[in-house]
């Protein structure tokens, strides 16, 4: 066995060949809009088009597929609706797929047009535990109509494992091809997301697929991704410079200088990195004390999304306190550590 050739200190040979076979589904601009409306420009989107298309990325989630009169569409930008018009504007028929999201409850199976009449090939359905059943109903026609499909089951981590065990059970009896593991409050360490990646895959049928999906409350979302494909994951998701919704998710460029294979090349990400780093310091994605707050205690962000653009890291115990004065605390937790004798 010789030297792995970026650190020498270590033999080659460590790393099982399992992050080779792993899809790549970059979501920035369909997550990355939480942050500013999915006002993004059409050029924009059809550069980062072409740099994930350049870069060797599978699956490009460009936005959502909305029913007309739910959002007006003077507050939102063209990414929430994803009318072929402006599809058409900044992609292309290419070997990426491009994917677009649906909320359960806000679009209806009759709204969505037939794939071969698009340029979204891949529908991803995302709804809470409870309304399974309307997803699957989606999923479906979805299908009928000539789509890839994917499951996001939302806020996992607020579900009971009997809770988990229905939904999941609800898949396996559906013709879903691919369901992602979501941690969409940043709330899992590497062990509780293996642990949930094994449950699915016990639940799931041989040929279905398992994913994830992971936000960086808690800066958990990158080695969660090395993680789940450890794993055996079938697809993981990131954003470029890691964009997302308050704390953003799994950066792609470390994603896929992880990978590190013959599919994919960083360059083309890291050529658009300048831009979205201008961004970011308009919109403030990333890693800040409050989202790791949110995280650990396995809430909702948009108390430290408000937070975070009120206060600019300021007044974090205050808070802490703010959070937690009425809450149910993890029973590891102990305020005082070391009371006055």
């Amino acid at each position: 066995m010789g030297l792995d050739d970026r650190v020498r200190c270590c033999p080659d040979g460590l790393m099982t060949d399992r992050r080779h076979n792993v899809r790549v589904l970059d979501a920035t601009i369909r997550d990355g809009g939480c942050c500013n409306a999915w006002q993004f420009s059409h050029d924009f989107v059809g550069r980062t088009f072409d740099a994930l298309l350049a870069s060797g990325v599978d699956i490009m989630e460009i936005g959502y597929l909305t029913s007309p009169g739910v959002y007006d569409t003077k507050s939102v930008g063209p990414w929430r609706f994803c009318d072929e018009d402006d599809l058409a504007r900044v992609a292309r028929p290419s070997r990426m797929k491009l994917a677009a999201m649906v909320d359960v409850g806000r679009i209806r199976p009759e709204d969505l047009r037939p794939a071969g009449d698009s340029l979204i090939s891949v529908i991803r359905v995302a709804t809470y535990g409870p309304d399974i059943a309307e997803a699957v109903d989606l999923l479906h026609a979805a299908r009928e109509l000539g789509y890839e499909t994917f499951c996001n089951v939302m806020a996992v981590t607020e579900c009971t494992p009997q809770e988990v065990d229905s939904f999941l059970a609800a898949l396996h009896d559906s013709r879903v091809e691919n369901v992602a593991v979501v941690d969409s409050f940043g709330a899992l360490y590497p062990h509780q997301l293996r642990y949930l990646i094994r449950k699915y895959k016990n639940w799931l049928r041989p040929e279905q697929h398992v994913g994830v999906h992971l936000h960086n409350n808690q800066q958990q979302a990158f080695a969660n991704t090395i993680a789940a494909i450890e794993e055996g994951v079938d697809f993981v998701d990131g954003t470029i410079f890691g964009m997302g919704r308050g704390a953003g998710n799994c950066p792609l460029e470390l994603l896929l200088m992880y990978l590190d294979d013959p599919r994919h090349d960083v360059r083309p990400i890291l050529a658009m990195l300048e831009e979205y780093d201008v961004l970011r310091d308009e919109l403030r994605w990333g890693y800040q004390a409050p989202y790791a707050i949110t995280g650990w205690l396995n809430r909702h962000p948009r108390e430290a999304i408000a937070r975070v653009q009120t206060h600019r890291g300021r007044a974090v115990e205050a808070f802490w306190e703010q959070l937690t004065k009425d809450a149910e605390l993890p029973r590891n937790h102990r305020p005082q550590l070391h009371p006055e004798s």
